[in-house]
């Protein structure tokens, strides 16, 4: 699921924010203007009643009554007002009876209402309409002295006016007025979220985009990021944590870097203390029998001239290199008598002498090091015949280890090059022809090639070898 932007992220949750509190600015402003307008119109019905209350009453004076209709008409096409009907109450009917001009008749709803002493108001808003009565309150004081009049009591209600007034232009105000301010606030939020959008984009966005490369470039340069170009505190914090923290890995980079040399160093050191004490260890062997002198080098040596040759890894070379020295470890245990026999060996002789195979392996194999393993593999299994005719197990073909099937050969070329107690040095062309014999009956026949294709380089290397 791919993730969204920061950008994306605030701005959808400020619209979010700002929907919510359009939603309540609006609500609270409808309530608001929908008392405003109800003021508003209460007001006017009260201004009007006030006004139809002093004409009523200089008509009273002047002894005109029967002429306030047209008072009426001319207030209702001023104020627009659909109709004014006049209301007598109790007091007034007792006192003049009832008038035989047009009135709305006294019922006992409109008795409830007077007696409350308050406007009554009834909306009607599909209509575009309110009705409202408005009762008229015998007073002593003020410019209306009622009791001149009137013979009733202080407070006691004369009667009221019945007002049916279109409402359409004081709505017409509220909703133009309404959208106006909707509008505001709309153009209001989308300027927040415009500047919302570029300052996500310049002060949050492009700086941690920017934090990023700049990061990336002064790891590999190792250099420190300018935090003089980020504008915002905390920005500038965030590069000063990562040029620290760059020095910091660029610090222990060198250190184990250094570290790296150091031990790569003792790896070396400790690999060619190996070797050294491998040939050392071979050439114990060798003191024994003066003439195989710098036999073990250079079974080494060739050994690993044949493995590279061959196509084996760099890991494999170097096994073979090491180990090869080790190969006949186990003539320690065979006797100096039969060692040195310059004669050839009886059968009974042949059959000791064949037990050094065994006991190198034996003294080898007990370590779990992959180099004595090898070498134990090589001690074991040098004498062993590609067609299964050697020893001390007959092995055949590729049941002998590569390690031992190449050290095989090596060690039969340098005995041939070598002067012994019971034998003198061959010719070169004797030995090619020797290793063309031998081919796939003693040794691996794909070794003997690569022996043959090279053996000029390698019979040169034996004999400056031997002449150290």
């Amino acid at each position: 699921m791919s993730k969204q932007s920061i950008k994306k992220i605030t701005v959808t949750r400020l619209l979010q924010v700002f929907i919510v509190a359009l939603l309540i600015i609006v609500a609270i402003i409808a309530i608001s203007y929908r008392s405003f307008f109800q003021f508003v119109v209460e007001n006017k019905v009260e201004s009007v009643s006030q006004i139809i209350k002093a004409g009523l009453t200089s008509h009273m004076k002047a002894g005109i009554m029967e002429k306030r209709e047209y008072f009426l008409k001319e207030i209702s096409s001023v104020h627009d007002i659909r109709s004014i009907e006049i209301i007598r109450g109790d007091a007034v009917i007792k006192d003049f009876g009832e008038s035989n001009l047009t009135e709305n008749k006294l019922t006992n709803s409109l008795r409830a209402i007077l007696a409350k002493k308050e406007t009554y108001i009834n909306w009607r808003d599909r209509e575009n309409l309110v009705e409202a009565i408005v009762p008229y309150i015998a007073s002593s004081t003020g410019s209306f002295n009622c009791m001149l009049c009137h013979d009733v009591n202080d407070g006691e209600v004369l009667g009221a006016v019945s007002i049916s007034m279109e409402i359409s232009k004081y709505q017409n105000m509220v909703l133009k007025n309404g959208y106006m301010i909707i509008g505001v606030l709309l153009l209001f939020a989308l300027v927040i979220t415009f500047n919302m959008f570029h300052v996500i984009e310049r002060y949050i966005r492009k700086p941690l985009v920017s934090i990023i490369n700049d990061g990336e470039n002064a790891y590999s340069k190792h250099q420190d990021i300018n935090s003089a170009k980020y504008e915002s505190k905390e920005f500038e914090d965030v590069v000063k944590n990562v040029n620290k923290f760059n020095k910091t890995v660029i610090e222990h980079e060198r250190s184990l870097e250094q570290k790296n040399k150091e031990l790569q160093q003792l790896n070396k050191e400790i690999e060619s203390t190996l070797k050294d004490t491998m040939i050392v260890v071979g050439q114990i062997e060798e003191l024994r029998a003066g003439d195989t002198s710098m036999h073990t080098l250079r079974v080494a040596a060739i050994s690993k001239l044949i493995a590279k040759d061959y196509g084996l890894s760099k890991e494999q070379v170097n096994l073979i290199e090491t180990a090869s020295p080790l190969h006949d470890i186990g003539k320690i245990g065979i006797t100096d008598a039969v060692l040195n026999k310059p004669s050839k060996l009886t059968e009974v002789e042949y059959a000791y002498m064949k037990t050094h195979a065994i006991l190198g392996y034996k003294i080898l194999n007990n370590s779990k090091r992959e180099v004595l393993q090898v070498a134990a593999s090589i001690a074991h299994e040098h004498h062993e015949k590609y067609d299964g005719t050697g020893y001390p197990q007959g092995l055949k073909g590729k049941e002998i280890s590569i390690y031992a099937r190449i050290v095989a050969i090596v060690d039969v070329l340098d005995a041939l090059l070598s002067k012994r107690v019971y034998k003198e040095k061959w010719d070169l062309v004797d030995i090619i022809i020797f290793f063309k014999d031998k081919r796939g009956k003693h040794f691996d026949p794909e070794l003997v090639d690569v022996l043959l294709k090279n053996i000029d380089s390698y019979v040169e290397l034996i004999e400056k070898l031997t002449k150290k």
